[in-house]
């Protein structure tokens, strides 16, 4: 009998330690599917995390490039307004040209001195309209030549002048708003 309760003994003791080891394993294997489960679930978030940093970089730079297009777009409209006239201009300063040259012909008629007054009052009114719109004479003589505002198609040489100084306008240069829409013809001392 006492071989038998060792025998139970030893037999519930082993029983003890197979539950115990069983749940062990089971433990062991609980932890090992979390931790799996939890890596899984870490690389998917961290897949979405970049997926959805790729998505925000893309907006962010689409909203940038409409931002800019946007801001593009109002200046070249903006210049277009500004400069509208500038055709129509460029096409009346020849007809300026010699409206210019025909009040410069020196006559000794009274009767032609008097059509001359009031061409004079035609050209300055149609000067003054011009600047109101924007439209400026370069003034060239005695200023240092400026290639942005000037165009040399003569040289001389006057001692008492510096090298570099316009000595004479050959054809009025014009601005536009401050964008020269035909340069001034000079001479320029060497």
């Amino acid at each position: 009998m006492a071989e038998e309760r060792k025998e139970e003994t030893l037999s519930e003791d082993q029983a003890e330690e197979t539950v115990e080891k069983t749940e062990d394993v089971k433990e062991t294997q609980e932890t090992d599917t979390v931790e799996e489960a939890t890596d899984h679930t870490k690389e998917q978030i961290a897949a979405l995390t970049a997926e959805a940093d790729k998505w925000k970089n893309a907006y962010y730079k689409t909203f940038a490039d409409m931002e800019n297009l946007k801001k593009r777009l109002q200046r070249e409209h903006e210049n277009q307004v500004k400069y509208a006239m500038q055709t129509f201009i460029e096409e009346l300063l020849p007809v300026i040209d010699n409206f210019e040259r025909s009040l410069n012909v020196e006559t000794d008629s009274d009767e032609v001195k008097n059509y001359m007054k009031g061409m004079e009052m035609i050209h300055k009114q149609l000067m003054a309209i011009l600047e109101k719109n924007g439209v400026e004479v370069i003034e060239a003589k005695g200023k240092p030549f400026d290639p942005n505002l000037h165009q040399a198609v003569m040289t001389e040489h006057v001692d008492d002048q510096e090298d570099g100084i316009v000595l004479e306008e050959l054809q009025k240069g014009y601005t536009l708003k401050g964008r020269v829409i035909r340069a001034t013809l000079v001479k320029v001392n060497q």
